[in-house]
């Protein structure tokens, strides 16, 4: 089963939703409008799939078999307080652009933003918005799951 593929599609829809209901006008549509076509990303953002591609290889693969260790360089970075509030239920803690390229390391940001085309500063934002959420999700019952 692939899990990190549906949490991402899940999260990623909410983000679309989301973005869409803040760029439309507080007017109901009109009938003979049509339908919008989805957007593109801005240049130098990563799309929904070069974001799903890059977040397999930082999570290990569909069944994200790496959360462990991703968990882990989080906390070596001195950011425990953070981790643990994506792994435990309630809120999450925000983490910005620096800690994400602190945790990552720039030459790991580079190799991803260049393999798929993108700014790698805009990833970083982009990542500091998403691993929270993804890590929160991948772990809903408060506890990192059981190493096989």
């Amino acid at each position: 089963m692939d899990i990190l593929g549906e949490i991402l599609k899940q999260v990623l829809e909410g983000a679309a939703q989301q973005q869409a209901q803040q760029q439309q006008p507080q007017q109901r549509p009109q009938p003979q409008q049509r339908p919008q076509q989805p957007q593109q990303p801005p240049q130098g953002m990563p799309s929904p799939n070069d974001l799903g591609d890059i977040l397999s290889q930082i999570f290990g693969g569909g069944s994200a078999q790496k959360l462990p260790e991703v968990v882990k360089q989080f906390e070596e970075k001195g950011m425990r307080d953070q981790v643990d509030s994506w792994v435990r239920t309630g809120p999450n803690k925000p983490v910005d652009r620096r800690q994400i390229e602190d945790t990552f390391g720039q030459q790991e940001l580079d190799h991803y933003a260049r393999s798929k085309g993108i700014d790698r500063d805009q990833l970083a934002e982009v990542l500091a918005k998403y691993i929270p959420r993804i890590i929160d999700e991948l772990t809903p019952t408060g506890q990192l799951p059981a190493r096989r």
